[in-house]
């Protein structure tokens, strides 16, 4: 399955193309999917950008503690879309990891995004197709 979503910054102006991959983790794939389009605030924490609290609801799923460069993970503890940039406060020298295990949805696909020097602290996000 080749599918892709976009995240819209209306503030701004930027949008990160996501390519979905549903071969780690396709039942969230699919509840992320059928959850479109969403409307959230979006949080920076270190090089993330996660979602505040969404209706996504998925179990862990083939999670992992630890994420490459620019994946796109589901995180089940906070019902949170996660976009990883680069390491997190709680990252070990070259490695990315979040705060709890992570699904893992996709990679952003966005060529040289500078969108995580751009969100200071929350900013508003549109999920679609």
């Amino acid at each position: 399955m080749e599918k892709h979503i976009e995240i819209v910054f209306p503030e701004l102006n930027e949008t990160v193309l996501i390519k979905l991959d549903d071969s780690q983790s396709p039942n969230t794939v699919k509840a992320i999917l059928d959850n479109l389009p969403i409307e959230a605030n979006i949080n920076k924490w270190g090089k993330e950008l996660y979602t505040d609290k969404t209706l996504i609801s998925a179990q862990e799923e083939n999670a992992k503690s630890e994420v490459n460069l620019l994946d796109v993970a589901f995180w089940p503890e906070g019902s949170a879309l996660c976009l990883f940039y680069g390491p997190t406060p709680i990252s070990k020298p070259g490695k990315i990891e979040p705060y709890s295990p992570v699904n893992i949805v996709g990679h952003i696909v966005t060529e040289q995004s500078e969108i995580i020097n751009k969100v200071k602290v929350t900013t508003k996000v549109i999920i679609k197709q």
